[in-house]
């Protein structure tokens, strides 16, 4: 059953923006708030399992949709080639869209969290390195670090969880130094992540491995950091063969993701 969402605008420097909302009974006044964010051009603008998943733990979920790019395609900017015409700062885009949702519907503007797939997760990456401290904690699914953002400085420790196919070929498993891709160079995913865990300062790094739903004989490895002082930890999921997708197939991605938020509610 699919779990209904509604549509709301919002204007934001002069511009009519369109978020959907999905509030389940289970979410108090005052309750969390994840915010979804889609891959470039992408028409799936929200996922059904983050919903049921936010219903399980008691979270609303927000799912605002991009802006034009030259060639008219919907999505957030990250530095493509095609964003050009795009304001540059996403992140003041997302503050006013929090405080927005969360005066709106009573929830809360001290637990808010943001998750996307591609696009959407390359938008992770680019508030990590541009204002941290807006989202509690950070969910990727295929989501890159450009090379222009990773030689700026890390200045705050973040809670992330990437959730990665090694045979993806749009947002490649070992990087893009030459732009092949025509995205943009971009580093390699496990550094992407590593070096993540290493500004939080974490101390312990462990290892562990599940099967793929969809096929046993394909493996889930996880790869945990933790131990940091502020006790954000940085969670890689790499998925065996798997191509660029949001991976529920794989694994159960909404839940992976909330229940990872659900240890950072404040």
């Amino acid at each position: 059953m699919a779990l209904a969402q509604d549509a709301y605008k919002m204007k934001y420097k002069g511009a009519e923006r369109t978020y959907y909302m999905f509030i389940p009974e289970s979410a108090k006044a005052g309750a969390p708030l994840v915010i979804y964010t889609h891959g470039y051009g992408s028409k799936t603008f929200w996922r059904e399992d983050l919903n049921a998943a936010a219903e399980r733990h008691g979270f609303a979920v927000c799912c605002p949709v991009g802006a034009p790019d030259t060639k008219g395609k919907a999505g957030w900017f990250v530095g493509y080639p095609s964003q050009s015409n795009m304001d540059p700062h996403e992140e003041k885009f997302f503050a006013a869209l929090s405080d927005e949702v969360c005066r709106r519907f009573n929830l809360s503007r001290e637990n808010v969290f943001l998750t996307g797939m591609s696009n959407g997760g390359d938008l992770c990456y680019q508030i990590i390195y541009t204002k941290p401290d807006l989202f509690r904690a950070y969910a990727s699914v295929a989501g890159l670090t450009f090379e222009y953002a990773y030689k700026n400085k890390l200045t705050k420790p973040v809670a992330l969880l990437e959730i990665h196919g090694d045979n993806d070929h749009t947002s490649m498993w070992g990087g893009d130094h030459e732009n092949s891709g025509g995205w943009g160079a971009y580093i390699p995913v496990p550094l992407a992540v590593a070096s993540i865990a290493a500004n939080n300062r974490c101390t312990v790094m462990k290892t562990s491995s599940t099967p793929s739903k969809a096929d046993p004989k394909r493996s889930i490895d996880i790869t945990s950091y933790s131990g940091a002082p502020s006790g954000k930890d940085v969670i890689l999921y790499k998925v065996e063969g798997g191509k660029h997708s949001w991976h529920d197939k794989d694994v159960d991605t909404g839940e992976i993701i909330i229940s990872f938020f659900s240890r950072y509610v404040k």
